[in-house]
């Protein structure tokens, strides 16, 4: 390794800039403050990218496949899925139904609303979806209740339709006709009418109508609703329309519409229509809430957890940016007991963000979930240029330099080393541009030309900031702080001991690692906030098995799709595989006559039927009242002749009773004003519930009885799930285990490519996206110790420092792993990032001591301004990176946490056992030799003998 050249070409380009800054300082600062302006407006039209799957590069089959996907049903993948849960089924109910009134006006952002197995909107071939026995038992319901149904048909509002309950109940026969046994059925019917009427009342908000259940009795919701685990959940799915898939605004749209939300209260669209649905869609929930308290409701779907990964991520880089700069620059300033200089850093950091976010705008335009992570690392990392370039600088004046002198020689030797380590640790990022995971290389792209951006400042702007100033005429009368000497001197009498100490340290890293203890978690869902909901509720539906991940496999024909659904379905790890109803067994062509002539009996049986209109006028509570009292006495007077020979007919007689004396005084107490908000309630209350029962039994007489279903019968929200643009058939295949989990993926997507080899879907994308992921990051730390290797044996020139300069990154990095094995952290897709990085930014201070070695050929670095400049650089660094643990995402969190670990170990390496080994070599034998006799000793190098024999 040779002493550092000042006559090599970097030492008289950087002496010569020295010259020019000294001369023309004005040269430097003007137009780098006009720049900076030009870059924020540049910055203005940055955009923020939520779809994680434009990480991955569109070359590969894999993601082809996907892409294929999309266009063919344009719709995968952006569904929304809202979770309703409590243990009261009806306010489930009441919660979705209500929802969906909010949700249907607003076509705009809510396409295909389903939550429910409704008649009208599966169209007029709804009922060849019923099995076959169902189709009978509703005929059969609907000639045993003929006579109920007929009183809709007679009455217009609730009055007049309880005014001919109580006709029937006065007419009824003492011996069992058609009508006796039509009310008897009907009694768990008007239970729910009145039930439901009262929650209208009750509630805020429109009531919705008891549903198509109250009509035919139902007691189990669930059998019409979308539920799951015996109605504790009510699901409730939609997506945007087509072309909800835009690129979000640019940033000085969302600065706009942060600041108008923030002060005027005022909500704006954000150009990205998913994120608009999504946004209002929660609006509509606090909304439901509201109206219907003691359920728990969440939002999720793919979507979804993009759209709040990307919102999330967004505010924690802001505070950690913040952060960041706080915490980097009261390090400085504690550092260096003074404010002037790192202020003037800090600007100069900032000129260089500013720099950097230009490029990244003009460079890719975009920002994603990884490259989102930049400026707090940016703001750790580029303020080492200004602490090793001022270090240095405040060590010269203090040796009486001038101010002139002081920068020449800092911009000369310590230049160099902060020029080679910005490569070095530039090198390690733009490594990963060569890496075939897209989002891996604008990683790579925007922090490895941000960091050399952020050297244009610091070697130009500083050194003019640093030539003014009270602190440089203070400095020069101060004397350097010998407590560094006196402590690193500790270690430097002590080579071996600690040479063996860092050996038996990597012995137990080593022994974690060799257990199997350091792991890896591929869970991209775990990397995320656990306090978002959509994560929350996306783990329910997961325990639920009904996780909204399914694999797709795209069929060409019918024929087709029929012999790879019975194929999948024999796969151990599908659940079940979900097509269009046409093709499953019960509506093949060979079973839908049968079923054709059940659906002409259902028609006829309720052709004749023509409802009134519904009342539009407001509820006479008083009448409503006297006709329930009357009912309410018929009720007892059938009870008592009921006694105790039926005893469920009688508990049905009870229950009706008790739901009329409820209703009888919910909507006549308070005062006049009270009762004129219950009239108006029970007006929009009878009004669904009379629509909905018109609409239900016109969907009933327009069912098509003179053919079959085909493909065209399908309802748009069926159709456009399973049958494509081009008319392909799509298979959604549903996994047994969960998905998110690696060791689930792996069998499933082998199993569905074993029947198709282009299998796709969001399990083949999470599996190969991770892998991708995974191994490109492996490949861009490879990439840059290479790089960087090559870098460092250009600068020294010597094969023996490129060892030296890596000794303490691999060193750090087995510390580091064996403190992740030790407490049980693992790798995973976020703070795997930290291999290359590692290596870039540990090499740094390999770089920074052995130039200062080579330059005066001693080893005691930590008294001198080199070893105060890594260590200070170190903790900010630390400080830039550990900004991360503040974030709520847990991708972001141990990126944080585990990359400030490894640069503390890379450090503590450095600054101990790297001089302690020059110490021991260099006794040994020495690696440079003793400056000859007509060449004196370099710049304070015997002074600093002096001072260390005398220790």
């Amino acid at each position: 390794m040779k002493a550092l050249n000042e006559n090599s070409f970097l030492a008289r380009w950087l002496g010569k800039l020295a010259a020019l800054i000294c001369r023309h300082p004005r040269w430097f600062l003007w137009p780098q403050i006009g720049l900076f302006f030009l870059c924020l407006f540049i910055t203005g039209f940055l955009e923020f990218d939520t779809n994680r799957d434009d990480l991955v590069g569109a070359n590969l089959k894999y993601h082809r496949n996907y892409l294929a996907l999309q266009k063919e049903f344009p719709q995968q993948g952006n569904d929304l899925v809202v979770v309703a849960q409590s243990d009261d089924e009806e306010k489930n109910r009441q919660f979705v139904e209500r929802l969906a009134m909010k949700m249907a006006p607003e076509t705009n952002l809510f396409k295909d609303v389903f939550y429910q197995h409704d008649l009208a909107a599966m169209g007029t071939k709804a009922l060849f979806f019923v099995p076959e026995e169902d189709l009978a038992s509703i005929r059969d319901a609907l000639h045993n209740d003929m006579p109920f149904i007929q009183n809709f048909t007679q009455t217009t509002n609730l009055t007049t339709f309880f005014e001919q309950i109580n006709s029937m109940f006065l007419n009824a026969p003492h011996e069992t006709n058609a009508q006796t046994e039509s009310l008897v059925q009907a009694l768990p019917v008007l239970t729910r009418i009145l039930s439901q009427a009262t929650a209208g009342l009750e509630m805020p908000g429109r009531p919705p109508s008891p549903g198509v259940a109250a009509l035919f009795g139902a007691s189990d919701p669930t059998n019409i609703y979308i539920t799951l685990n015996q109605g504790e959940m009510f699901l409730l799915t939609t997506h945007p329309p087509p072309g909800a898939t835009e690129s979000s605004p640019p940033l000085w749209k969302l600065l706009r519409n942060t600041v108008e939300e923030s002060i005027f209260h005022k909500r704006v669209s954000s150009g990205d229509l998913t994120g608009d649905a999504i946004e209002r869609l929660r609006v509509l929930i606090k909304q439901t809430e509201m109206e219907v308290p003691g359920v728990n409701v969440g939002l999720t779907g793919e979507a979804v957890l993009d759209y709040d990964e990307m919102a999330q991520s967004q505010k924690d880089m802001t505070l950690a940016s913040i952060a960041s700069l706080i915490l980097c620059a009261v390090i400085f300033i504690y550092g260096y007991n003074e404010t002037g200089r790192p202020i003037k850093a800090t600007l100069c950091l900032l000129i260089g963000l500013a720099y950097t976010f230009a490029f990244a705008t003009l460079a890719v335009g975009h920002l994603n979930i990884l490259t989102i992570t930049f400026a707090p690392m940016l703001i750790g990392l580029a303020i080492d240029y200004s602490v090793h370039l001022i270090t240095r600088y405040e060590e010269e004046l203090r040796k009486g330099k001038t101010n002139e002198a002081a920068l020449a020689v800092a911009m000369i030797f310590t230049g160099q080393g902060i020029f080679t380590g910005a490569l070095t640790t530039a090198g390690a990022f733009i490594a990963m541009a060569f890496t075939n995971f897209k989002g891996i290389q604008e990683m790579g792209i925007i922090c490895g030309g941000g960091l050399l951006l952020c050297l244009v400042p610091m070697l130009t702007l500083l050194p003019v900031l640093l030539l003014r100033g009270r602190q440089n005429i203070i400095d020069r009368h101060m004397h350097e702080d010998l407590t560094r000497a006196r402590i690193e001197n500790f270690w430097l009498q002590r080579p071996v001991a600690v040479i063996l100490i860092t050996a038996i340290l990597c012995g137990l890293g080593g022994w974690e690692i060799f257990r199997g203890n350091v792991k890896f978690n591929y869970n991209l869902v775990e990397l995320q906030s656990q306090s978002l909901p959509s994560v929350i509720y996306e783990k329910k539906l997961t325990h639920a098995n009904e996780s909204e991940l399914f694999g797709a496999i795209v069929a060409t024909n019918l024929t087709q799709a029929i012999s790879e659904a019975k194929q999948l379905e024999a796969m151990p790890t599908v659940a079940k595989v979900e097509m269009p109803p046409e093709m499953l067994e019960n509506f093949l062509p060979q079973n839908q006559q049968q079923k054709l002539d059940l659906v002409r009996q259902i028609v006829n049986e309720v052709a004749p039927l023509q409802f009134s209109p519904a009342d539009t006028n407001v509820a006479d509570v008083w009448r409503l009242s006297s006709t329930l009292y009357s009912l309410y006495g018929y009720c007892g007077a059938a009870l008592d002749e009921v006694g105790t020979n039926d005893m469920e007919l009688a508990a049905q007689l009870v229950s009706l009773r008790q739901a009329i004396e409820t209703l009888r005084k919910t909507m006549l107490s308070g005062d006049d004003q009270s009762r004129d908000v219950h009239a108006q309630k029970l007006a929009e209350f009878q009004r669904a519930l009379f629509y909905d029962v018109r609409d239900t039994f016109a969907s009933l007489q327009g069912q098509n009885v003179t053919t079959p279903m085909t493909f065209k019968d399908l309802p748009s929200a069926l159709r456009d799930q399973f049958i494509g643009e081009n008319g392909k058939i799509l298979l959604q295949v549903y996994p047994k285990a969960d998905v998110w989990q690696r060791a689930n993926q792996e069998p499933f997507v082998a199993d569905m490519r074993k029947v198709d080899e282009n299998a796709t879907g969001t399990p083949v994308q999470l599996l190969e996206y991770e892998k991708l992921l995974h191994d490109s990051y492996i490949q861009a730390a490879w990439y840059s110790l290479i790089a960087i290797a090559i870098m460092v044996l250009f600068h020294f020139r010597s094969l023996i420092a490129v060892i030296l300069a890596l000794l303490p990154v691999g060193i750090g990095t087995i510390w580091l792993a064996g403190l992740m094995g030790r407490f049980d952290i693992s790798f995973n897709l976020a703070n795997i990032m930290t291999l290359p990085l590692v290596i870039g930014i540990g090499v740094t201070n390999g770089i920074q001591i052995l130039n200062r070695y080579a330059e005066e050929r001693t080893p005691n670095i930590l008294a001198r301004s080199t070893g105060k400049a890594v260590l200070v650089s170190g903790l900010t660094a630390i400080a830039g990176f550990g900004s991360l643990i503040l974030a709520k995402d847990q991708g972001i969190h141990s990126l944080g946490a585990v990359m400030s670990v490894g640069i503390a170990t890379c450090m503590i390496a450095g600054l101990t056992f790297l001089p302690a080994l020059l110490n021991l070599i260099g006794r040994w034998r020495p690696l440079i030799k003793e400056p000859s006799a007509d060449k004196p000793p370099a710049p304070g190098q015997e002074e600093q003998r002096q001072k260390t024999s005398s220790l």
